[in-house]
């Protein structure tokens, strides 16, 4: 038994689970930096400003100036950049942004134990089912159904107790939480107990895995989502005030040339407004090349994309590490 010795003193006890629960926890509240409400309204507003620009010079009984049609596309191509990096944040956000996005469903039922210590709620729980003496008490169990009578001639009736906030909901912190939990009720009968061990070394490996997974949503909160808000902040911002700039100042154009083309073709303010015009087209093209470069937009998918491989490949080698060593304590058993 020296082998279950030894997984014993590796493996940390449950209020050492809680403990690094709380600071990977911790650090990711932290690091979380939710999509600006207020940076998505002014990039809309700025969008429909755009639009409502080019749409009023169409309306127009002036003749209205020509964008290339490189320029347009590029307007079209930053529009859908604009709707993945959007969709992106708010999904992420509310995904890895969350701790408890992969923690067991919230339905009624679950609801109703969820915030009760696992090993106690489960197994009270459990002792009910095997107690109902009726289809109508078990309905009464499975919905989570007071029944006062029921009650008062039952002496073992549940109690529920706060769960440790210490504990994140993720599925792998959960699970991990159960079966060191009946680890140790097991650990309570007997020190040398196989199966008691055995469900510590599995808890120790789904808690490095819970932890694997918050480092994961760590890296895709920083890494990827900060650096989406700030480019929104920055570039798309500063982009559609460009966008802008250039509808408004060919609206001005074509009231000049509406007014001095035939008359005066060589008017200092046409051609002034003129290579305004330009000048405010060069810049936006600029800009919006800059946005959409290949090169940057696929670095911050890779982010997403390396954080996820990362993660299942932690949990794929830790997994396969312990079927390995239950496959040796099946074996030792075996030759006892």
């Amino acid at each position: 038994m020296s082998f279950f010795k030894s997984i014993q003193d590796s493996i940390p006890t449950v209020d050492q689970l809680r403990d690094s629960f709380t600071k990977v926890e911790k650090q990711i509240g932290e690091s979380i930096q939710p999509f600006a409400a207020k940076t998505q309204s002014l990039i809309t507003e700025q969008v429909k400003q755009v639009q409502q620009l080019a749409a009023q010079a169409s309306q127009s009984d002036i003749d209205v100036s020509e964008l290339p049609k490189d320029y347009l596309q590029l307007e079209i191509n930053c529009d859908q950049l604009l709707k993945l990096y959007t969709d992106l944040i708010q999904t992420t956000n509310q995904t890895y942004g969350q701790v408890s996005y992969d923690y067991p469903p919230g339905n009624t039922t679950y609801n109703k134990i969820k915030d009760a210590h696992v090993g106690e709620a489960i197994g009270a729980k459990f002792n009910q089912l095997k107690n109902v003496s009726s289809p109508q008490e078990l309905e009464r169990i499975l919905l989570g159904q007071s029944d006062s009578s029921a009650e008062e001639a039952k002496t073992d009736s549940i109690k529920i107790q706060p769960t440790s906030e210490a504990i994140p909901r993720t599925l792998f912190g959960h699970l991990s939480a159960i079966l060191a939990k009946q680890s140790e009720e097991l650990q309570k009968q007997s020190d040398s107990n196989p199966l008691s061990l055995v469900l510590m070394q599995i808890s120790s490996t789904y808690h490095e895995i819970a932890v694997a997974r918050l480092v994961q949503d760590d890296k895709i909160t920083k890494e990827l989502n900060h650096k989406l808000v700030d480019i929104l902040n920055t570039q798309f911002i500063k982009v559609n005030e460009l966008r802008k700039k250039v509808y408004l100042t060919r609206s001005q154009f074509d009231q000049l040339r509406n007014k001095y083309e035939e008359k005066d073709p060589e008017n200092e303010q046409l051609i002034a407004k003129e290579d305004e015009l330009v000048g405010a087209t060069e810049l936006a093209v600029a800009e919006m090349k800059s946005i959409l470069k290949p090169s940057r937009n696929i670095d911050l998918l890779k982010v997403l994309v390396s954080a996820q491989k990362e993660y299942f490949d932690a949990g794929s080698k830790r997994l396969a590490s312990l079927l390995n060593s239950l496959g040796t304590v099946i074996s030792e058993e075996d030759e006892e």
